[in-house]
């Protein structure tokens, strides 16, 4: 989808980008939701497969709950719809209904809802176990992942909604966002920042060894007077292709000196004999 700068809230369809781009695995918004009776019938005598009916329940229409579920070709059920505002103003609301008696609601929605019901009650200054948590659950801004449906068929690739927090208000629900996107957007260029960093060392490195050998030449024609790492930190101070990248303190420049005071180190002294 392209996004239409002079209208926020709408996107233009562009199937190439669409076809190039990956569904969001997670969602943040106000969810809104409503659950209500359905009536399933059957010609007397019928198989139910094929030959149901599904409507809306109406009790003026369908006779009472009591008529209808002594009544063998008809049964009530219930229906819960999902409505998601999303934090983000540049996607576009998403609904989702589904039966209460599906596996997707038994198995995956209601699990999800149920295991944020303390958090609901603290956002809302309710009594745990006191309320209807669905009914509680309209209007919470929420953070969510679509998981596959327990319903798929094999090969079936159909996704649910699946709730995992509540916030206080539409500030925590964008900040949550916010963060969980920056913080994946840092992490993909992190590395790429360090490599190229590491890259650029190792290059320089020899350098570093031609300067430490300056270094020490110099330090010879003092007879002893200065040493060798003072004249290094001038000579590396006024080079600036190595002293945007190196310090005295930085760990190749440590090694090199070091290495080679620990060579001087283990060399055979003379003996004097006299």
């Amino acid at each position: 989808m392209t996004y239409n700068p002079d209208n926020p809230t709408e996107h233009e369809y562009d199937p190439y980008e669409d076809a190039m781009t990956d569904p969001p695995s997670f969602f943040f918004g106000q969810i809104t939701n409503r659950a209500w009776p359905i009536i399933g019938s059957r010609p007397s005598g019928m198989e139910w497969k094929g030959n149901t009916t599904i409507e809306d329940y109406v009790e003026e229409l369908h006779g009472s709950m009591a008529e209808v579920k002594r009544d063998p070709d008809k049964f009530i059920a219930t229906t819960v719809e999902f409505s998601l505002t999303p934090v983000d103003p540049t996607r576009k609301i998403m609904t989702r209904k589904m039966s209460a008696g599906k596996r997707e609601f038994r198995e995956v929605v209601r699990p999800s809802i149920e295991a944020l019901g303390n958090h609901v009650a603290e956002v809302k200054n309710l009594v745990p176990g006191q309320f209807n948590l669905l009914q509680e659950f309209a209007d919470l801004w929420v953070k969510g992942e679509f998981v596959p449906s327990p319903d798929n068929k094999a090969g079936e690739t159909w996704k649910t909604w699946k709730f995992l927090q509540v916030y206080a208000n539409q500030a925590e629900c964008k900040q949550a966002a916010d963060e969980m996107y920056n913080n994946h957007n840092e992490a993909d260029k992190v590395p790429d920042e360090q490599s190229a960093e590491d890259a650029t060392k190792a290059a320089l490195v020899p350098f570093l060894y031609s300067l430490w050998e300056q270094a020490k030449r110099q330090t010879e024609k003092t007879d002893g007077t200065i040493i060798a790492e003072d004249v290094l930190a001038g000579l590396l101070a006024t080079n600036p292709l190595l002293a945007e990248v190196f310090t005295m303190e930085s760990y190749e420049v440590q090694t090199i000196i070091n290495a080679d005071t620990e060579d001087e180190n283990e060399r055979p002294r003379e003996v004097n004999d006299d």
